[in-house]
């Protein structure tokens, strides 16, 4: 079992150092596309504020692109209010179901439990049973 297990560890191994520079790769070139995606968005603001100062005052361009972030901005952050929202109620749903199910489930159990007792019993016993079968436990040996 020693060589194997060498085997096996050294496998292993060698398969997590290609997972971590994988990741590392990964991360790398992530955060280039970042910083390259972030450098378009700035020149695509500067070249708006240029194209806007042709029209209008230089001042102007700006407080009007400043404006134009901010609205995005807040309707952005009513977007995501409103999808909390909805998650929420929907939360609140499937707990009132689940407590509806249980509720039923224990409705039908004493009504089994009142009508056909023997049934009942014969259900205890054999949920009993296959929750008994599982692994037992092992007498200590050494005391």
């Amino acid at each position: 079992m020693g060589p194997l297990g060498a085997a096996l560890s050294a496998l292993l191994a060698a398969d997590i150092g290609a997972t971590a520079s994988r990741f590392k790769r990964n991360a790398a070139l992530c955060a280039v596309v970042a910083v390259l995606l972030v450098t378009a968005y700035i020149f695509a603001l500067i070249a708006i504020a240029l194209y806007l100062s042709a029209t209008y005052s230089p001042v102007i361009a700006a407080a009007s692109i400043a404006a134009a972030l901010i609205l995005t901005a807040l309707i952005l952050i009513i977007v995501m209010i409103s999808m909390q929202e909805r998650d929420r109620k929907l939360a609140e749903e499937r707990r009132r179901r689940s407590m509806m199910r249980t509720n039923l489930t224990m409705l039908a159990a004493t009504t089994i439990l009142r009508k056909q007792p023997l049934i009942a019993v014969g259900t205890a016993l054999a949920i009993g049973a296959l929750l008994g079968t599982g692994k037992r436990r092992r007498p200590n040996r050494d005391a």
